[in-house]
């Protein structure tokens, strides 16, 4: 069975999201004799270069495994190795909605979707649609992360649709706050990377 990692390397160099597809390919050929994993996708954020990696056959992924992280280290050294699983020690809702804004605010924005799925699918009503709106967000930010503006507004206009209408605090998120923003980059069609406030 495979397994699932995520990879931070850190973004000495520099790379922008606009860079990621030549990053993808730098990747998978620095890779290309390494026959126990692929790499999926990446995604470029201000801090670090996020790596989605699928194990063959039941193979583990080990921060000392040199000839995987050998090879790749030109672009970045390792800060992080994460074993991908299914999202669902959360004590409450509550506690998956904080964890998803800490995560978007270290702009980690799949890991974030990830985390905000899991209650997703169990809500109901007005909180089923933030949440989604939420969860938009996020994926309009995955794209931004992988040079694809295009997609990145399209996603993000469907976001505020959800959220279209309230101005309250939302699990203490601030609203008011997060509408603006995403208001000021629809109307200005400049992407910028926005923080989640809270009460």
């Amino acid at each position: 069975m495979k397994k699932r990692y995520l990879v931070y390397l850190d973004n000495g160099n520099n790379y922008l999201p606009p860079n990621s597809n030549s990053v993808l390919r730098s990747l998978r050929s620095l890779l290309q004799n390494y026959n126990h994993a692929e790499v999926r996708d990446i995604r470029i954020s201000s801090y670090f270069i996020e790596i989605d990696v699928s194990t063959h056959d039941n193979t583990s992924l080990s921060a000392n495994d040199h000839d995987f992280f050998g090879p790749i280290n030109m672009l970045g050294s390792l800060i992080r190795l994460e074993e991908l699983n299914e999202v669902a020690d959360f004590l409450s809702r509550e506690d998956a909605v904080m964890s998803s804004v800490f995560l978007f605010n270290m702009e980690r924005y799949w890991k974030s979707h990830e985390v905000l799925e899991s209650v997703w699918k169990d809500s109901k009503g007005q909180t089923k649609s933030l949440l989604n709106g939420l969860i938009l967000l996020d994926a309009a930010y995955v794209h931004f992360q992988k040079g694809e503006n295009g997609i990145f507004f399209s996603i993000l206009n469907r976001s505020l649709e959800k959220f279209k209408d309230y101005s309250e605090y939302f699990y203490n998120i601030n609203m008011k706050f997060l509408l603006e923003d995403i208001n000021k980059i629809i109307n200005t069609k400049s992407v910028s990377i926005i923080k989640i406030h809270l009460k």
